[in-house]
């Protein structure tokens, strides 16, 4: 089942903080996580009737950290973090915490869905005790998560891989998890001289 945040709910500060979140905005760092983060809040709060605080949240790093920190807050439950690259025995070191729990997985961006799709089956947890929540969701993967609840602020067709670049072009397009943490300074810069030396983002 799949629930839609835009779609359900008319709010002006959901409209602007989706202006913010586009790959193509400029906009990173703090004013970015922040939208990430009031989008975790308000998922949680509009679906409340879906969610428990006896829920065990597991978020895949690192884009995918603001959005979970303000789910988790205002959900008050437990708050994993996976790194799928380091952790390669995480399900078995919390075996305790997640059995006979409903486990909501939480990642910014879903495009293939695959790095989210290869956490769930290495976690054995059977799947009417997941959930998933994202800030974007490509229509390319709704029906590869059509047996899970997954929440959503929107579905988009718009589909690239994630890189060190200022715009989206030939497949590729701002990075995710860069534009959140500020870890892509030269494009930064270059976003200065495209707008007549105006910073977008970077506070000047």
């Amino acid at each position: 089942m799949l629930y839609t945040l835009n779609e359900q709910v008319d709010n002006l500060l959901i409209k602007e903080g989706i202006n913010i979140c586009k790959s193509d905005s400029g906009i990173t760092g703090t004013e970015l996580r922040k939208i990430h983060e009031f989008f975790g809040e308000t998922i949680a709060d509009t679906y409340k009737q879906y969610f428990s605080s006896e829920s065990v949240v597991i978020t895949l790093l690192r884009a995918g950290l603001p959005m979970a920190y303000g789910f988790a807050n205002k959900l008050d439950c437990t708050f994993l973090l996976y790194d799928d690259k380091n952790d390669l025995n995480f399900f078995e070191k919390n075996k305790e915490l997640l059995q006979n729990k409903d486990v909501i997985f939480i990642d910014a961006v879903i495009n293939s869905g695959n790095g989210l799709l290869n956490a769930i089956e290495l976690s054995n947890i059977p799947k009417n005790r997941i959930k998933i929540v994202t800030n974007v969701l490509c229509d390319k993967a709704i029906e590869t998560f059509k047996d899970y609840e997954l929440f959503t602020v929107r579905v988009s067709q718009n589909s690239f891989k994630g890189q060190k670049v200022a715009k989206q072009s030939n497949g590729v397009g701002p990075d995710t998890g860069d534009r959140l943490f500020r870890t892509m300074e030269s494009v930064e810069k270059k976003y200065c001289n495209i707008k007549n030396n105006k910073c977008i983002g970077t506070g000047q």
